[in-house]
């Protein structure tokens, strides 16, 4: 079906951004740590830690505000009402940019206020508020760009953010060694080096809306408060995630001191600053998910969501699988980052968890994918439900029943434990609402019975050449009769689809790559829809045909005669995709 084939080339054209997005924040975290430990010393890495949970709260309204835009922006363009993702984009930014002031002023002119409250003492205070001050100046710009990397992708733009991390990460190195080594900035100027990176990364991004090619284009006068609401209440679940990690990261400190001591707690925290690495593998699946997942919603394609599920449950878990699979095998190195004799405790105990918590990451992976598509579908109570089992409940009581007897043990364990508790939720949802045990990836997606169009209602066809073209022609005629459409539209029908799929194989198709059209033909309310998809340079057939005069009968006669016979025709471009729909 040639709708798996492009469902599965989106997929993994959207999945490296969404990793690498999420991973941004442990990476300067990981840059910033190993320049303060050689060139300004240890209190140094208490200050980075104690920043740390200020960079969680950051997290948390980016999660609400790129969650909510998203899947707003995927039901708009499924439903094909782009005008929509323009106000999105322009209220998404306004309000990012509204809550980075908040969160920046203090730190620039509060700065020790704000250290005391993340918990500075008398010896790291005056470096945590030079920090504070180094790092306020780039909030907004870190969080400006991770909106823009969404609305990037809708663009077919992620280059740009390829370029615009590298460039980040390189002139971080850089800065920090100037600002901390050469001119001894101290921690100023480590935070100083992430807030000028952080905005070259933004520039980067936001150069692309200046060239005037973007189809999403920011407006205050496009501005509509309505959306604010529905934003906020769908992104929320983002935001209990991140809270719900806050919350299980001072529980387990708590456990680990009182059941392990403090070489497990050194070793439960350099696992952590892997941790983002760890978790954007799994985050980034769930991403691509949710955004895919959310147009196909729009588009009540109940055939496209279950193969985005079905993409997402087999290729992206299994793409986790195999990073937690290397993850394993590199854990001595992992552990010798941190910790250079293998023979001390501390070794031992970060070696054992660098091995043990890869395990979760496959489990983890399938609960968050069924999550994002839970948000998507609106179905928020679940939504809130597996991620307070998933974020604290699973993981803190699977640690306080074992760690008693097993000490770091028993929490290290209880990381790969939590995922049953989740899997189980999810069974246990769809027993609820279907009143039976889940046979079935559709059972456990719990669609609606109203949702889509019905199966014998539609037609799926993949075109992969002239000859699948002809054949397909004559299939949606059958299609159409046997649906008791009048000869007459069911002759245009069959000869929409071989003028329009045949142009596209014959000026669309490349050369060395494996070309696909995705036809779908519906019957509703005693009308035809024919919708066309394809992954070809971008062509837009309605504006095509207005470049030639009506009397010149010579041009583009195929075109304009599916132009006249079709009662309506839409064409948009989103995600790399040409989507063509026609009523006949």
């Amino acid at each position: 079906m040639g709708d798996s084939k492009i469902i599965t080339r989106l997929f993994f054209r959207l999945l490296p951004v969404q990793i690498i997005l999420v991973a941004i924040g442990s990476i300067n975290s990981i840059i910033d740590g190993a320049i303060a430990s050689r060139f300004i010393g240890p209190i140094a890495i208490s200050v980075i830690g104690l920043y740390l949970p200020l960079l969680k709260f950051t997290d948390t309204v980016n999660a609400v505000m790129l969650g909510g835009s998203q899947i707003m922006c995927g039901q708009f363009i499924g439903k094909g009402e782009l005008d929509k993702t323009g106000k999105v984009f322009s209220l998404d930014l306004l309000v990012t940019l509204a809550f980075s002031g908040v969160i920046a002023l203090p730190c620039l002119f509060a700065p020790s206020l704000v250290g005391g409250i993340l918990g500075a003492d008398t010896k790291t205070a005056a470096d945590m508020a030079q920090y504070l001050r180094g790092m306020s100046f780039g909030i907004t710009g870190t969080m400006i760009s991770a909106q823009l990397s969404v609305f990037l992708q809708l663009e077919q733009q992620e280059k740009r953010t390829y370029v615009g991390i590298a460039v980040m990460a390189v002139s971080n190195v850089a800065l920090n060694l100037l600002f901390v080594r050469v001119f001894s900035l101290g921690m100023f100027g480590l935070g100083l080096s992430t807030t000028i990176s952080s905005w070259l990364f933004c520039i980067v991004q936001a150069s692309y809306y200046f060239t005037g090619k973007s189809a999403v284009r920011f407006s205050i006068k496009g501005l509509d408060l309505s959306y604010l609401a529905p934003m906020i209440k769908i992104g929320i679940p983002g935001a209990i995630v991140q809270l719900c990690l806050t919350v299980r990261g001072l529980a387990l400190n708590q456990m680990i001191l009182r059941f392990a001591g403090r070489n497990a707690l050194a070793a439960f925290a350099s696992v952590g600053t892997f941790g983002c690495v760890y978790y954007a593998v799994t985050a980034g699946v769930a991403s691509a998910t949710r955004l895919l997942a959310s147009v196909y919603y729009g588009e009540e394609d109940r055939a496209g969501l279950l193969m985005i599920m079905k993409t997402a449950l087999t290729k992206g878990v299994g793409l986790v699988a195999g990073a937690a699979a290397i993850s394993i095998l590199l854990a001595p190195l992992f552990t010798s980052f941190f910790y250079s004799d293998p023979g001390s405790e501390v070794y031992r105990l970060a070696l054992q968890y660098f091995r043990i918590f890869p395990i979760s990451m496959p489990l983890s992976a399938f609960c968050v994918v069924f999550l994002n598509y839970y948000q998507c579908s609106d179905r928020m109570k679940i939504v809130n439900i597996i991620s307070v089992i998933d974020g604290v409940i699973g993981v803190c009581l699977s640690s306080l029943i074992l760690a008693p007897f097993m000490g770091a043990m028993g929490i290290w364990i209880a990381q790969p434990l939590a995922g049953y508790y989740t899997t189980a939720a999810i069974i246990l949802y769809s027993v609820w609402v279907n009143g039976k045990l889940p046979t079935s990836l559709e059972d456990l997606l719990v669609i609606r019975p109203d949702f889509g169009v019905p199966e014998e209602d539609r037609l799926d066809i993949s075109v992969t050449n002239q000859d699948d073209v002809l054949d397909t022609s004559q299939r949606v005629f059958d299609f159409c009769t046997d649906h008791g459409v009048v000869y007459k539209h069911a002759f245009y029908s069959g000869l929409c689809i071989e003028e329009m799929a045949g142009n596209i194989v014959d000026h669309g198709f490349e050369k060395d790559r494996k070309n696909s059209i995705d036809i779908r033909v519906v019957y509703k309310k005693d009308e035809i829809l024919i919708r066309f998809k394809d992954s070809c340079k971008p062509f837009d057939p309605k504006e095509f045909a207005k470049l030639f005069k009506p009397d010149d009968v010579t041009h583009n006669i195929g075109i304009r005669m599916v132009c006249r016979i079709s009662k309506e025709m839409d064409y948009n471009y989103v995600l790399g995709l040409n989507v063509l729909t026609i009523k006949v």
